[in-house]
């Protein structure tokens, strides 16, 4: 693999094209199981097997099914794959999500995902969404406390602006950052920016952004031969070197074309 194709996150270097779980694991509106669940183990294991070395799941998708799911996909090349899951957000019903940064419900929730995942060690751990009730250093501070204790290597916050993160690295170390970001979507790119002067993981999810492609788009990426996913992870690959996407499939072809994107020769 290209050096400028990975990323370094303490000793572990990371392929930036991970797998992200959110529907691939699930059933309509992130809720109980995929319909198939044999086949996305299946998928996730030929992610594994073809370099993909970054996995991304949360405690809501299902709620927690996405997390048992994986830990069984995964199982046979633990040692190979940094997890990363998310806590700090219920899901209440299908569609439907709420956010609890308290310390003592964090504290629920990671001791929940390290028993789901079979973990004793939580590679990177995502506050999931900020709590408007709750001060983010709150939250921050409780899974600063958290790594202190062994249960997470690295911390990560979701979902945030740069002011966010900036008050979340007055408390803890932040590691990486996880944001909706793609070629149409480009709402946080000062939080991408700061990220990338401060060599911190940004962790782009909803990479491929299908619902708002443009002529234009559509046009560079037939002159390129490729489609408008590869284009738009093609694109985040050049973006800057700390950009890590994470697409999610629940088809082996559908996963072989985004993992091709990483050899495209197509200039932006």
């Amino acid at each position: 693999m290209k050096t400028d194709n990975t990323f370094k996150l303490g000793d572990f270097e990371i392929n930036r094209i991970g797998f992200g779980t959110m529907r691939a694991s699930t059933g309509a509106g992130i809720w109980g199981d995929n319909s198939n669940k044999e086949n996305t183990i299946k998928v996730i294991r030929t992610a594994i097997e073809n370099g993909v070395n970054f996995i991304d799941t949360a405690d809501s998708y299902g709620p927690y099914t996405s997390e048992l799911l994986v830990q069984e996909a995964i199982r046979p090349y633990k040692d190979q794959v940094l997890l990363a899951t998310k806590g700090g957000a219920v899901k209440y019903k299908p569609g439907a999500v709420m956010a609890n940064g308290h310390p003592y419900y964090l504290r629920t929730a990671i001791e929940g995902s390290l028993k789901r995942l079979e973990r004793e060690t939580i590679d990177m751990y995502f506050l999931h969404r900020v709590d408007p009730n709750i001060p983010i250093e709150e939250s921050v501070g409780a899974l600063a406390q958290f790594q202190k204790e062994g249960k997470i290597k690295h911390i990560g916050i979701s979902n945030v602006t740069v002011e966010q993160l900036e008050r979340a690295q007055s408390v803890a170390k932040i590691d990486a950052v996880q944001n909706a970001f793609s070629f149409k979507d480009r709402r946080y790119e000062a939080v991408v920016q700061k990220t990338t002067k401060e060599n911190i993981a940004f962790v782009a999810h909803t990479p491929v952004a299908v619902n708002n492609w443009d002529d234009a788009a559509f046009a560079k990426a037939k002159e390129a031969g490729i489609s408008t996913n590869q284009l738009s992870l093609a694109w985040l690959l050049q973006y800057a070197p700390n950009v890590i996407s994470i697409p999610g499939t629940s088809s082996e072809k559908h996963l072989m074309e985004n993992l091709a994107s990483q050899n495209s020769n197509i200039k932006f």
